[in-house]
């Protein structure tokens, strides 16, 4: 589990068609599309991804959970398989509303049993969030890289606000359209956010946060403007103390926050532990998308929490 895993340059993921496919209707009227994967009979993993994403770009991590669990994948409203819906709901807040209507059709439409929730970045907020309006609906809650920002007084509040104001404003700035999802992939090959990824993860983001246009070529599934509004909610809704993150179960994995170029998310991640005894994993060498720079080890990160909890037995 110390090593990383090996990179090979010709690989290339294919996202495994699902079982089941439902499209759910949000309360305001946007679609949420839920897919399942796996093994209908195992613990079953819900899994959402971080702003501005795909929880398709995340399949070197979830698909280590394919052979034994019952894995129930979502798209955040407005990204991935979803389609468009209006500017105005496209809260954290509302996403904690699909979250809860998205759990309580799984439940219903595959039936009762252990559900485990595992959110990265911006799904860490909503999961947060949605715990804080409809009390403890999963048996465990894994958060990964959460986002946060400590409130004014906190030593770590700038920084966390800082680096949302440059997402924030970058996010605005993005290119929207492409000739392919092979001209996104050449541009984040040559970002530093993407150094660390595994070999085909490039490519494989450049497709799950893409679409064909209306007008030719492909655009980006979630509106830049869209992404932009998120960036700036993150200390709205949550509070920063013992209650706010009192959900049972509750287990946090971090990117590295001891490294000399540490992402801000990791240091908030660091401080949950400290300040509030929450329990945080940090994996070394990675940054926020610490799910697909070392996907085999945060895999296992989580397999051992659940086993330490008796929810799970699986030896995928």
């Amino acid at each position: 589990m110390s090593a990383l895993e090996p990179a090979s340059p010709n690989v290339r993921f294919t996202v495994p068609a699902s079982h089941t496919v439902v499209d759910l209707k949000m309360s305001d009227g946007a679609i949420i599309r839920v897919r399942r994967h796996g093994n209908p009979e195992g613990v079953r993993l819900v899994l959402s991804h971080g702003n501005g994403f795909a929880i398709d770009a995340y399949y070197p991590f979830w698909r280590q959970f394919l052979t034994g669990h019952d894995v129930i994948l979502y798209d955040q409203r407005n990204h991935g398989w979803n389609p468009t819906h209006h500017r105005s709901g496209h809260t954290i807040a509302r996403m904690a509303e699909d979250m809860e209507a998205v759990l309580s059709a799984v439940t219903a439409g595959f039936g009762a049993r252990s559900t485990i929730g595992i959110f990265h970045s911006l799904s860490t907020l909503a999961g947060l969030v949605h715990y804080m309006q409809n009390g403890p609906r999963w048996d465990a809650l894994v958060l990964v890289d959460l986002p946060l920002t400590p409130p004014p007084g906190h030593r770590l509040h700038e920084l966390a606000r800082d680096f949302e104001i440059v997402l924030r404003d970058w996010a605005l700035q993005r290119t929207k359209h492409f000739s392919s999802p092979h001209e996104l992939a050449a541009y984040f090959k040559r970002t530093r956010r993407a150094r660390r990824w595994v070999a085909g993860a490039v490519d494989l983001m450049a497709q799950a946060i893409t679409r064909p246009a209306a007008e030719g070529g492909y655009e980006l599934v979630c509106p830049p403007a869209f992404e932009s509004q998120i960036f700036g909610e993150s200390s709205g809704p949550i509070t920063w103390s013992v209650k706010g993150f009192s959900a049972p179960n509750l287990f946090v994995v971090s990117s590295d926050y001891l490294a000399p170029d540490a992402d801000p998310q990791g240091k908030v991640c660091e401080a949950m532990a400290v300040e509030f005894g929450i329990p945080v994993v940090r994996i070394p060498e990675t940054g926020h998308l610490l799910q697909i720079e070392r996907p085999e080890f945060v895999a296992q990160v989580v397999r051992e929490y659940l086993y330490s909890l008796n929810l799970d037995r699986s030896k995928s």
